[in-house]
């Protein structure tokens, strides 16, 4: 059935080539073993384990032709622990036992992997942990769990040299290289960002760096390591995907060629399904344009991919259920979420919060069942949302002692729904409202089509990728058509080339006066002079025409936003970080999120805060680190909380 699909929506034509057996053999044995963090791996910084002896399962990546001998960590240690130790298992199979350090704030690991075993490019890790607390201690798994950190994976031997399109990406990815026309039309782009940002959704939270270069530099580029991959791409009348081998051992690179929209669908080919039945070294894709997907109105948690989830503990557990705006595909209001589920019954209250701030409190009874709708505010909205159910049952009185709290436990079953509507507005969060607000389907307008724009375009796309749980589908198109038509649109550009209808949260009047519009009124804003001229660039979320819009723009040379954009591009945590609508980047001074909402003084609760004191001055020691010496910041600073004194009564007037 899965074929028949596939046949229905896309051809692939294959086309079987025989391989020398050098090609395809795995590299020399005697190179060094390569060792890999967690981060790179995919599987984060730190874990947690489960401490009432649930198993905790990791999945290492195994690529074919090596092998994972060693994970290597440390584990934290309870300050209540007694004794107690941590079981490996793999496949049902016992690894190691890790006796746990009582005496010491950690214990170093080291689990051998020689005996796991490997299904489909990974090996699954049962970490199962068996604790006896201290009896002067009250156990706290919630403050003082124990959790896996600094851990590493070696690998001996080399992965093996792919011979087919099929296996031409790796389980483990750190490099993919672009190599792009100097002279790329918008078809050529499109496929560039299709290419970058499908990868990068592949590898989920791998952190894949994406390198573009021109191909002229194709002839000379050394070959790729291990685990790296080149894509060339380049415009043919003969459309297709051929892996072709710089030198033998070494990683193929892929070529995919075409023209128009032949070679998009090439382009789509690298991480699609049909890539699988791919067992040649050369492809033809039909065309396989994706269908835009509607995001529902309700979606149980199963369907979000969160499933079932529980928490426990003592006197009080708490389940926490994550929701990523991104799957739910697009920029959501109103949300709800019908809570279905149990807790251990008795007295005691039931709490929800989202990210931390109450929403309902109500009675725990003696049934135990959880079936209550839970209304999240559209202001406590973020792109990913934690919300925390927790049930507290009072301690046992004149038992005293761990005795006294009994064993509590909440569930939230799958079938919870959750419901949303569109917002009412394009992207109501600003840079929180990315890549949601871009959903399904967003055009790409660049200014230069050049070269330098191809690497604009890539960087933005992937960075937007990074944020987002399901996969991004660009398309460039003419920069009146992104601002003209109804889809959403990322535009780069330089601001003196934008056109009026775009009205952008931060502008700058002339050369040396920036003007920060209020959202949600008519003209009014508030202007700030320097005394010098000293170029900046920013990316900055507007609407046009009730569509969301994310713009990157300078006001001088390109330099300033090539340079915003490598910052952001050398650490992906960087791109989850961004927050209000502005990325304000200038001379001598690293990019910072803005809100244009609390510096133009719109917003009143934060205005009235310090939280508002903060920020304008963040905006101003970022110009005035830039255009300024430090000790003008502090006069700048008193003018323009001065100036906004002043019109406070009438926040339209003009500035003088």
């Amino acid at each position: 059935m899965r074929m028949a699909r596939i046949a229905s929506t896309a051809a692939l034509v294959v086309v079987p080539l025989l391989l020398p057996v050098s090609v395809v053999s795995a590299q020399p044995a005697d190179q060094e073993a390569d060792r890999l963090t967690f981060a790179e791996l995919g599987l984060g910084r730190s874990t947690t384990i489960d401490t009432t002896g649930e198993r905790t399962r990791l999945t290492v990546p195994s690529p074919t032709g090596s092998v994972p001998s060693t994970l290597s960590g440390v584990l934290t240690t309870p300050a209540w622990l007694d004794r107690g130790w941590v079981d490996v298992e793999s496949d049902g199979r016992p690894i190691t036992r890790i006796t746990l350090d009582n005496t010491a704030p950690t214990t170093p690991v080291s689990i051998p992997l020689a005996a796991a075993t490997t299904v489909d490019g990974v090996i699954a890790l049962d970490l199962i942990p068996s604790l006896i607390p201290d009896d002067r201690y009250c156990p706290d798994p919630d403050s003082d769990a124990i959790r896996l950190i600094d851990a590493t994976v070696d690998y001996e031997g080399q992965p093996a040299v792919p011979g087919t399109i099929a296996d031409f990406l790796p389980v483990v990815l750190r490099t993919l290289t672009l190599f792009v026309p100097t002279d790329a039309d918008r078809e050529t782009i499109t496929a560039a960002t299709i290419v970058a940002s499908s990868v990068v959704h592949h590898y989920g939270a791998q952190p894949v760096r994406v390198a573009v270069r021109p191909d002229s530099e194709l002839q000379g580029a050394a070959p790729d390591g291990p685990l790296e991959r080149s894509v060339v791409l380049a415009k043919n009348s003969d459309a297709g995907a051929e892996l072709i081998y710089p030198v033998e051992q070494a990683p193929p690179r892929m070529y995919l060629t075409g023209t128009g929209s032949d070679l998009v669908d090439q382009a789509r080919l690298i991480t699609s399904d049909l890539s699988e039945i791919a067992v040649a070294t050369s492809a033809l894709a039909g065309p396989s344009a994706p269908k835009a997907q509607l995001a529902p109105e309700s979606i149980t948690l199963d369907d979000l991919g969160i499933g079932t989830v529980t928490g426990s503990g003592g006197a009080s557990a708490t389940a926490s259920i994550t929701i990523d705006q991104t799957r739910l595909g697009r920029s959501a209001s109103d949300l709800s979420v019908h809570l279905i589920g149990s807790y251990t019954p008795g007295a005691g209250s039931v709490r929800a919060t989202v990210n931390g701030s109450p929403l309902a409190v109500w009675e725990a009874d003696d049934t135990g069942r959880l079936d209550r709708w839970i209304d999240i505010p559209n202001s406590a909205l973020s792109r990913v949302e934690t919300l925390d159910i927790s049930v507290d049952h009072p301690s046992t009185a004149g038992g005293g002692g761990c005795s006294a709290a009994a064993d509590t436990s909440v569930t939230v079953d799958g079938s919870t729904l959750v419901r949303s509507s569109d917002s009412s507005t394009p992207a109501p969060l600003g840079l929180r409202s990315m890549p949601q607000a871009l959903m399904p389907q967003f055009e790409i307008a660049l200014a230069d089509e050049s070269y330098a724009g191809v690497v604009r375009a890539v960087t933005m796309a992937t960075g937007l990728q990074r944020l987002s749980s399901l996969p991004l589908v660009p398309e460039v198109v003419s920069m009146d058509q992104a601002l003209d038509g109804s889809a959403p649109a990322l535009v780069i550009a330089p601001a003196s080339e934008l056109p009026e209808t775009v009205t952008l949260p931060l502008s700058s009047i002339d050369e040396t006066t920036f003007r920060i519009a209020e959202p949600d009124s008519a003209g009014g804003a508030t202007e700030l002079t320097v005394d010098t001229d000293q170029p900046f660039a920013t990316v900055q979320v507007t609407s046009i025409q009730n569509h969301a819009v994310l713009v990157g723009s300078w006001n001088s040379a390109p330099d300033r936003f090539d340079a915003m954009l490598s910052w952001l591009d050398g650490d992906p945590a960087r791109w989850f970080a961004l927050d209000g609508d502005i990325v304000f980047a200038a001379q001598n001074t690293e990019p910072m999120s803005l809100s244009s909402a609390a510096l133009s003084g719109a917003d009143d609760t934060v205005a009235a805060s310090d939280d508002t004191s903060d920020r304008t001055t963040v905006l101003l020691v970022g110009v005035g680190l830039a255009v300024l010496a430090i000790a003008c910041v502090g006069a700048l600073v008193v003018a323009l909380r001065a100036r906004r004194s002043t019109t406070e009564p009438s926040r339209h007037s003009d500035s003088r």
